[in-house]
């Protein structure tokens, strides 16, 4: 092998060690980057709620945590609490509270009724206050306080969790 052929080999192969440590120095063996998180869903005789159990990211945990609720449920057995086309706009957590901004959607696509009222916004606070700094959820519509939902709940203050609500 010619002395400039060695050098070419040794160079690819150096080239072939940094992109592979490269590779692996962005993957994160220690499994903390994500973490089980409890949301809530109505069961199916829309009485209660019960849990789900998810994993998420730890990068955005709270926003997270919300898309996955907003997902709705995997299991056959529990029923979706938010109506189709809710997004979260924004959140910001103050005091203790987080503060959830979510689309007209929540308003102008929700279903009605006490119940329904109640589960969805349960549904809500009870998945965020799992969190221990957070103690109250202010649920926001584009960026605004609302009165009520549909009617039955008052919520120009933040709530806090609920579990008589909760499936036993």
């Amino acid at each position: 092998m010619s002395r400039r052929s060695l050098l070419i080999y040794l160079l690819i192969l150096i080239i072939g060690f940094i992109i592979v440590y490269n590779m692996i120095g962005e993957q994160d063996f220690s499994g903390d980057d994500s973490r089980e998180v409890i949301v809530y869903y109505a069961t199916r005789d829309a009485m209660y709620l019960d849990q789900e159990r998810r994993t998420v990211k730890q990068d955005g945990l709270y926003r997270n945590t919300v898309e996955e609720l907003l997902k709705g449920p995997e299991t056959s057995s529990l029923s979706p609490t938010i109506p189709e086309g809710v997004e979260l706009l924004k959140l910001n957590l103050r005091d203790n509270i987080i503060y959830l901004d979510f689309n007209n959607a929540l308003l102008d696509n929700h279903w009605g009724g006490s119940t329904g009222e109640s589960l969805t916004v349960y549904s809500i606070v009870n998945t965020m206050v799992q969190f221990e700094e957070i103690d109250a959820v202010q649920i926001l519509i584009e960026g605004e306080k609302i009165e009520t939902l549909a009617g039955h709940m008052y919520l120009l203050e933040p709530l806090e969790k609920n579990e008589s609500i909760v499936k036993k």
